[in-house]
């Protein structure tokens, strides 16, 4: 995989210091310097942090989440998808799409992948395998899927090329958004923002960067679910999967509905939709119950809170 790529039409990178318009690695404004990680443009940097230890903080979710995604896009559930032709590419996603609205998800329920996001800029926050901005370039988005990790957002941009979508792939940190104000039609970020040690300023970065009339949508962990409080009796909070050589998730946050109203009351208009409970995720047990009653489950414990929210 090979990145910086074309940007699509309407993205407008911007100094994430001063968040003037970046043409180069280096901001005009502020003289703040940028460079590339792994074949993407990388606005992680000291100037961003306030102290030593919160740019050795970052540092470290930067390490656990690149070293965990390295592993994760070499195994077979994602490896095959850069082997892939780009109509192989295309009949994956279709039937992907079908499978996030059969599950529920946020993304093709809420957010709909139809004709409504052509040449709208969308930013994906935390692109991970590259997926979720592959079905959203597929759809007509001029997507930015943003990372703070190198592999995941190399990952992402070299779907969106291969399928001759628009978008770019960049490593930031969600706290401090490498784009101009007022800039963005769409964010999208589905399981990532309760990850960030400030998830309040992640979000006011999202108001930021969207356009008047902009909307946001965004996953977080419910803190009254099935999944999550059996993890909070196990005192672990889960990710084991991107776990490598003793590397532990540094931080995960959940939230209950009304937290997440307060997150986003700076917005104009705020729904919150929780989703996703099922007794198979009792452990032990689970695999011996019935699914009949997932769907009266969702609203009470799921572990998804869908959140759409409108910028006036």
């Amino acid at each position: 995989m090979h990145g910086a790529g074309v940007i699509g039409k309407g993205i407008k990178l911007a100094c994430p210091v001063c968040h003037r318009g970046l043409a180069g690695q280096e901001c005009p404004a502020c003289g703040q310097t940028y460079g590339m990680v792994g074949g993407v443009r990388s606005f992680i940097c000291r100037g961003l942090y306030g102290s030593d230890e919160e740019f050795a903080a970052a540092e470290r979710i930067i390490d656990f989440w690149g070293k965990g995604w390295e592993k994760r896009l070499a195994e077979p559930e994602h490896a095959f998808l850069f082997s892939s032709s780009s109509e192989d590419l295309r009949t994956w996603a279709r039937s992907d799409i079908e499978w996030q609205r059969q599950h529920d998800s946020l993304l093709a329920n809420d957010l709909p992948l139809d004709a409504s996001l052509r040449d709208k800029v969308v930013l994906n926050i935390g692109a991970g395998a590259g997926t979720e901005a592959l079905l959203l370039s597929l759809s007509g988005a001029n997507c930015i899927a943003m990372d703070i990790t190198a592999p995941a957002a190399q990952a992402a941009e070299y779907l969106i090329l291969k399928t001759g979508g628009q978008g770019v792939g960049v490593q930031a940190d969600a706290r401090f958004i490498p784009l101009e104000s007022s800039s963005v039609d769409i964010v999208y970020s589905s399981g990532v923002l309760h990850h960030s040690p400030d998830v309040a300023e992640s979000v006011s970065e999202i108001y930021r960067v969207l356009k008047p009339g902009g909307t946001a949508y965004v996953m977080l962990y419910a803190t009254w679910s099935i999944m999550f409080m059996q993890m909070r009796l196990m005192l672990s909070m889960g990710e084991k999967a991107w776990e490598t050589e003793g590397r532990k998730n540094p931080c995960t946050t959940t939230y209950t509905v009304g937290e997440c109203k307060k997150l986003f009351s700076r917005f104009d208009r705020v729904a919150v939709r929780k989703t996703g409970a099922s007794l198979k995720q009792i452990k032990l047990i689970g695999r011996l119950l019935p699914t009949r009653f997932d769907g009266a489950l969702g609203p009470l414990l799921g572990p998804r809170l869908n959140i759409v929210a409108a910028k006036q």
